[in-house]
């Protein structure tokens, strides 16, 4: 979603402790500092390596199918100029309008279902930020073995500074990563979150700036998010706000980026749309275009959910 210069997005798998099936939810956190010059290091592939590039809509002739990248290195989806100005706030209202929209936030405020009634999937819908303190917060506390097969682990990481609760987004990762339809395919593997130095994948929320910085050398213009070795590294605006042709499904766009960058720390790359009216799969590069597919966040879905009933769907 990135503009004329090319962006690479990338995920990682991370489960939480928040999550709806009664896991007790962590509180407590420890901060950790990712050097400016860490994601910078990364691009040294051996002296040859190319780094992979994704253009706006239309370019795939220049760049190769998608099936051809690599992931070895950062990834992201690619995205138009000026795609960062695309959410908009409210901070642009006139004083004309001031009062009754703020009696009509008000009604809507005494209105809104308590955090504990919203679904996990659904939380903490902040504001969009440009920049936070830099720093980051990992979310204490382990999950318990989710699914069956090898244990992939993953942590959560929260930056400093950002609106909302980190362990609402680390109950989110959690349920998502921990559905059958997800990386685990019902058996394939299981996943646990952990909280420790050497989890095999890492779940980061930043805001844009912090983003761009851990993402370097890859340009995601403060507006996607990526995958850089076992860290995928979610843009806090995309997870507020999403992208505007999912048409307001902030719920399946936020399956579709936990579960996207973390395929690409897993291994996978990127796909298209197999047809027009098809499913796209989670590697499509769906922030950047359905291609005439339907949106969708699962790996496989498939397969059935762990709780049909559940806030998942």
């Amino acid at each position: 979603m990135l503009g004329p210069s090319s962006v690479v997005e990338r995920v990682f798998l991370v489960p939480t402790s928040a999550s709806p099936t009664g896991r007790s939810r962590a509180r407590h956190r420890r901060r950790r500092r990712y050097p400016m010059g860490l994601a910078l290091g990364l691009c040294l592939l051996s002296g040859a390596a190319a780094v992979l590039m994704v253009s706006v809509p239309g370019a795939r002739d220049i760049l190769g199918d998608p099936e051809e990248t690599s992931v070895s290195g950062p990834v992201g989806d690619g995205v138009s100029e000026g795609a960062g100005e695309q959410a908009t706030s409210s901070g642009g209202r006139d004083s004309a309008d001031g009062a009754a929209n703020r009696e009509s936030d008000s009604s809507e405020e005494r209105n809104a279902p308590s955090e504990e009634e919203t679904p996990v999937l659904l939380r903490s819908a902040e504001e969009e930020v440009r920049s936070a303190d830099g720093e980051f917060s990992v979310v204490e506390g382990e999950s318990e073995v989710m699914g069956d097969g090898p244990v992939t682990t993953f942590a959560v990481e929260v930056e400093d500074g950002l609106p909302g609760e980190a362990e609402n987004f680390t109950a989110a990762v959690e349920e998502i990563l921990g559905d059958p339809r997800s990386w685990g395919n019902d058996g394939e593997r299981s996943m646990q979150r952990v909280d420790g130095e050497h989890a095999d994948v890492r779940v980061l929320l930043a805001a844009p700036d912090t983003v761009d910085r851990l993402c370097a050398p890859l340009n995601t213009n403060g507006y996607v998010s990526c995958a850089n070795g076992n860290r995928a590294i979610i843009n806090q605006n995309r997870w507020v706000s999403g992208v505007p042709h999912f048409e307001g499904d902030l719920r399946t766009y936020r399956i579709y980026l936990i579960n996207h960058e973390v395929g690409h720390t897993l291994g996978h790359g990127h796909v298209n749309c197999p047809g027009e009216g098809e499913t796209a799969p989670v590697m499509q590069q769906q922030t950047l275009s359905l291609q005439g597919c339907e949106a969708n966040g699962w790996v496989h879905p498939e397969n059935e959910p762990e709780d049909p009933e559940g806030s998942g769907d």
